[in-house]
């Protein structure tokens, strides 16, 4: 018997921790009860009632367990491998242990330790809710470090549990842990098995225990102040962290968003291919396109979604606004189909059904259609589908999705005073932005035609404008605006 040493490490895949954490008190055990080697959702939905979980939480489980899996965001309904399952169970308890105690040796498997579990506690979140003063707030470099102790103090138990506690691990059990751990080159086996299909249990613990690391986001936008940022060329997963009273636009396709810690800002992604995570921010505004969204420990915040899941609501929310997708980008419709989102009404429609995780009160509401206006976004940086072919469209998604080709784009002729109109709402929504801008047309006509002498025309220019700042003023908006000029004249 011999192993194969390699100097290239094991990598934990640091999104699992980011993206597929729950609060779910689901004792991994309980699949013990399970004598086959697969199971399907109605099994696990029927074992998971009997400890008091709901269909909604079973499902939202077995789905992002999935997801984890294939890494691919469109997934089938079928039968699923109770050892993975169970592992992906066991990780949930990283909500809690993960953070709470990160450099203590815990074991998931031990009696005192589950029951503790089973308390109630006052937030499912790691984090504080961001209105409490003392909020934690970690480095990315202290998130990754509790990542790395929380696997390194489970290793030995999940082999334990894989081998059925025999004394010996094979390379197809080491290859389930590839869920949670892979390397560029070669698959999790190959790296520590040669020629032999069974190692000591021990030497496999302790050479996968030495050899992991966990790497940074590919991308990060972290601790942006009073600023102004727009990206177009970020790949893979990227992190939006601790920044306040900025905007932020990516023109993009990304794999993963994770938006934390954020306050005052406004945030645009153009298509996310898997799970967008929102959590501990106040006061924001996020408009993204993304098959899978989930968002905890947020206050004072709207959410602009279209997606192919409906939106995941848990822990201590606060005054949740969803809303459609107000944003209208000459590349909207391409950045769909680069993240594998479905161009549909039912997906256009999600943003209405959130699903409420445990026992949560979530005080949340969906966007009132006079409150509702497209997304501002700097015209330097993005055309947009002018609105000639969304009137023929009749504010039709699914006509959309045929009729409006990129030539068609390319050759609409724009209008400089254009009406920009949102793409990704429902055919209401947009008929209100419509209507609004009608309504001021017909109100500008009439000035011009109303013959007032030059004093009683400065008079009535200066009662718009003074109203409007003051509305600008008294709703925030006027932030934004000023940010704006000042990146026009940052480029002159």
């Amino acid at each position: 018997m011999s192993f194969q040493l390699d100097n290239r490490a094991l990598n934990i895949k640091f999104t699992i921790f980011e993206h597929f954490i729950f609060p779910f008190k689901l004792n991994p055990q309980i699949l013990s009860q399970i004598n086959t080697q697969y199971i399907s959702l109605e099994q696990f939905k029927d074992l998971a009632q009997n400890y008091s979980v709901s269909n909604i939480d079973a499902d939202i489980i077995f789905t992002f367990f999935q997801l984890a899996l294939e890494n691919q965001p469109i997934i089938e309904r079928k039968l699923v491998d109770v050892k993975q399952l169970t592992l992906f169970l066991s990780l949930q308890n990283f909500n809690h242990a993960g953070r709470h105690s990160i450099f203590e040796n815990i074991n998931i498997n031990d009696v005192k330790y589950q029951e503790r579990q089973r308390q109630p506690i006052n937030s499912y979140s790691p984090l504080n809710s961001p209105r409490a003063k003392t909020m934690r707030v970690q480095s990315q470099q202290n998130e990754l470090q509790q990542v790395i102790q929380f696997v390194k103090s489970n290793i030995k138990d999940w082999i334990s549990f894989l081998t059925n506690n025999q004394d010996t691990i094979t390379s197809q059990e080491f290859n389930i842990l590839s869920m949670i751990l892979y390397n560029e080159q070669k698959s999790i086996s190959q790296m520590i098995f040669d020629r032999t299909n069974k190692l000591g249990r021990e030497i496999v613990s302790e050479w996968t225990i030495k050899n992991i690391q966990c790497q940074e986001f590919a991308s990060s936008i972290c601790g942006f102040t009073k600023s102004v940022t727009i990206k177009n060329n970020i790949e893979g997963d990227l992190k939006i962290s601790q920044c306040d009273d900025s905007m932020i636009y990516i023109d993009c396709c990304v794999n993963t968003l994770s938006i934390s810690q954020c306050t005052n800002c406004q945030i645009f992604v153009g298509s996310v291919k898997m799970i967008t995570s929102i959590t501990s921010c106040e006061k924001i505004t996020v408009c993204v396109a993304s098959n899978y969204i989930k968002i905890s420990n947020t206050i004072d915040s709207t959410i602009h979604y279209y997606g192919s899941y409906q939106p995941i609501l848990y822990g201590d929310c606060r005054s949740i606004i969803l809303a459609p997708n107000n944003s209208n980008t000459e590349k909207t419709l391409q950045r769909l189909r680069e993240a594998q989102i479905p161009i549909n009404k039912q997906c256009r429609d999600k943003y209405q059904k959130p699903l409420i995780i445990g026992q949560s009160k979530i005080d949340w509401s969906i966007l009132p259609i006079d409150e509702f206006s497209k997304f501002i976004l700097p015209e330097s940086h993005f055309g947009c589908i002018d609105f000639p072919l969304i009137l023929e469209c009749n504010f039709d998604i699914d006509r959309m999705n045929k009729e409006i080709t990129e030539k068609k784009i390319l050759t609409q002729q724009m209008n400089f005073e254009k009406i920009v109109l949102p793409l990704l709402a429902p055919p209401e929504y947009i008929k209100a932005v419509y209507d609004r801008y009608q309504l001021f047309a017909t109100f500008q006509a009439q000035i011009k035609q109303s013959n007032l002498r030059e004093e009683n025309q400065k008079l009535l220019q200066h009662a718009i404008q003074g109203n409007f700042r003051e509305w600008l003023v008294s709703t925030g908006t006027i932030k934004g605006i000023g940010d704006l000029v000042k990146l026009i004249d940052q480029e002159q």
